[in-house]
């Protein structure tokens, strides 16, 4: 006899499955335009938030939702609990239209702020690792190819590049698109939720990938932006095929995952553990295991890294290693736990090596030093395992923080509760597919903190691909709660959803505009002149491409502008520039003279980025190609970040 628990799931899956059912093909056809429209209407809506420049409602607007945490938190909650209650295509139209505005609003509020952190500059001007992605992306529209950066992981390159071939090198439009896909994958993953446990768990689940988006990735050029989307649509797919019992739709969310983590490389464990849970649940009666599953699953595993390391092998510079930052993580890990940079700390001499020769000295360390002191290794392990589960700025949910500490601090132990309670329903209900799921690749996630350093990077970032399957926990345990409160309009899971061939077909267009998109658009860009160059002897001379919506503007603080990108006061760039982790560059932007342009652009004499800053009056109008004569920052202190300072330009 069927347990009652059993009996549950079953039902719950019956249930669930009726989404599934067969239509007419009128009525098909029907849907589809129905679903169109409302795309459309809803990006209507995203577009013309990043667009209106209101003052007195938009912009205080847009700054609370990109930076607001005590009181917004819980009325987004609310909100979106009431939008996600409306039935119909109504109630679609109204949901997806108010998520993708959450995600333009903090979008907008960091090119109305002008925010600075340690990957942007004044809201839009691309550092450090940012920085490589833009400029290798430029590379390759010119025909050449990635610098060892990128060669290490090409898929975000590949794809930015493509994003700015689509919208002519304009920067503001391509990261409105990355914001897009951002925002509708989150609508889609909000109705999955929905439609199998609800309005209550959905909205939480909602709140909680946007409060991660907008903490490191909005507004940014990073790979986050590519890997949360993509481990958004595979943990997606593995939830209609646990509804379908679909093998073919878990293997293809198992490539999706794949290619996520190739993206936005972190909690790797969770591939094989997801492998290993799709062979057991596909088991035949009386089986403990699918032989038939595992060989696909491993097959398809292997195809996802078999893209990446065709794009590093055809796009790369030929002495690219995959994942070659990993080596430096992993000495790090050797040492006790120290940074990812240590090992140039420890062993200066590496500075000198190039890959791969350097990749794999490192890891001739890493091992060696877990030979003749073992103990480190666990320290190290140990280390990263305390600040995962921390209420730090490193913390699994460093995110869900605001401006009130003592808020923070309810925060965090509120969302640990809600993970308590997920763990209590799948003890209790263990056969439950879609809990097995997702503490299984709980498990894998958790495995892959020591090799994944959370304080390489504030706000867990490196955990960007797998950062949905962190927000179901939380999510499942609410659910257990409200099972046990027995209000129906709160606990009914809602059938009106969203259909599994959106989640097929963005899956399946992203997929093949990664693989295909950097060839596309390579070479396509033959602005650079091969002209003598026109500056004096005594000056260095760099050619560009002064690109729209890929520049900042600082003026006086008696001009009567409204700070709004691209324009901003210097007393407000000032103060954002000191958000910098490098104090040199800071007090380096405040002595530049006004008004002043500054703008990231590939060299196209030297091949390197530039990081120029211009008077405003000299340059020409956006789009055009010019010779600009000034000089390098020739510090040592500055060599990151490739400055030129303009003394005139030619256009």
């Amino acid at each position: 006899m069927e347990t009652k628990s059993r009996r549950k799931t079953k039902h719950d899956l019956n249930a669930v499955s009726k989404v599934n059912m067969p239509i007419s093909l009128s009525s098909l056809n029907q849907k589809r335009i129905q679903d169109i429209i409302i795309g459309a209407v809803a990006l209507s809506i995203f577009a013309l938030i990043l667009v209106n420049r209101s003052p007195n409602f938009l912009r205080p607007l847009s700054m609370q939702i990109r930076f607001g945490f005590t009181w917004i938190v819980p009325v987004l909650f609310i909100a979106l609990f009431l939008t996600l209650r409306i039935p119909g295509w109504q109630g679609q139209l109204i949901s997806l239209s108010a998520i993708l505005s959450l995600f333009s609003l903090a979008l907008a509020g960091v090119w109305a702020s002008g925010h600075t952190q340690s990957t942007i500059l004044s809201g839009l001007i691309p550092l450090f690792d940012a920085q490589s992605y833009y400029v290798d992306a430029q590379s390759l529209l010119a025909g050449g190819r990635f610098s060892e950066f990128s060669t290490a992981r090409p898929l975000f390159a590949g794809f930015l590049a493509l994003l700015l071939g689509i919208t002519n090198r304009n920067l503001m439009e391509t990261i409105a698109i990355l914001t897009a896909i951002n925002g509708f994958t989150c609508y889609l993953a909000t109705k999955e939720i929905q439609r199998t446990h609800g309005n209550f768990p959905a909205a939480f689940l909602a709140v909680f990938l946007f409060l991660y988006f907008r903490h490191r990735t909005v507004g940014t050029v990073m790979s986050e932006n590519l890997g949360l989307p993509l481990g958004i649509l595979g943990t997606l797919l593995i939830w209609r095929g646990i509804t379908g019992k679909s093998q073919s739709l878990v293997l293809f969310g198992l490539f999706i995952d794949t290619l996520a983590l190739n993206t936005r490389p972190g909690p790797f464990f969770v591939l094989p553990f997801i492998l290993l849970w799709g062979a057991w649940y596909f088991r035949n009666t009386g089986k403990w295991f699918s032989g038939n599953f595992f060989i696909l699953g491993l097959v398809i595993m292997v195809a996802g890294f078999g893209v990446n390391l065709g794009l590093v092998r055809v796009l790369g510079t030929p002495n690219g290693v995959p994942f070659s930052q990993f080596s430096m993580a992993f000495y790090g890990l050797a040492s006790g736990g120290n940074s990812f940079a240590y090992v140039f700390q420890a062993h200066p001499e590496l500075a000198e090596l190039t890959n791969p020769d350097k990749t794999r000295e490192i890891y001739k360390l890493a091992f060696e030093l877990i030979r003749t002191n073992p103990s480190l290794i666990f320290q190290g392990a140990l280390r990263n395992w305390t600040l995962f589960l921390s209420s730090s700025v490193y913390g699994m949910f460093s995110y869900f923080s605001g401006e009130n500490q003592y808020v923070n601090l309810a925060a965090y132990w509120g969302v640990c509760l809600l993970c308590v309670l997920g763990v209590i329903k799948w003890v209790q209900d263990i056969s439950n597919p879609y809990s097995s799921f997702i503490f299984v690749t709980t498990t894998g996630v958790f495995l892959s903190v020591p090799f994944v350093p959370p304080a390489d990077a504030y706000g867990i970032r490196l955990y960007a691909a797998a950062i949905i399957i962190i927000g179901i926990v939380p999510a499942l345990g609410l659910a257990f709660a409200l099972e046990k409160i027995k209000i129906n309009f709160i606990t009914s899971p809602v059938t009106d959803s969203t259909s599994t061939q959106a989640i097929i077909w963005l899956s399946t267009g992203l997929v093949f505009l990664i693989v295909t998109g950097p060839f596309m658009v390579k070479g396509t860009d033959h602005a650079f002149p091969s002209t003598p160059t026109a500056c004096q002897p005594d000056e260095d001379s760099i050619i560009v491409q002064f690109d729209p919506g890929s520049f900042i503007q600082v003026i006086g603080m008696k001009e009567a502008m409204l700070d709004w990108m691209p324009v901003f006061h210097i007393g407000l760039f000032k103060r954002n520039a000191h958000s910098l982790p490098d104090a040199a560059l800071a007090e380096r932007l405040e002595i530049i003279e006004i008004p002043a342009t500054l703008f990231y652009a590939l060299d196209y004499k030297s091949n390197s980025p530039a990081l120029v800053i211009a008077q405003t009056a000299s340059l020409p109008m956006p789009g055009a190609t010019v010779e600009i004569c000034g000089q390098w920052e020739k510090e040592l202190v500055f060599k990151n970040y490739f400055l030129f300072t303009s003394k005139h330009v030619i256009p």
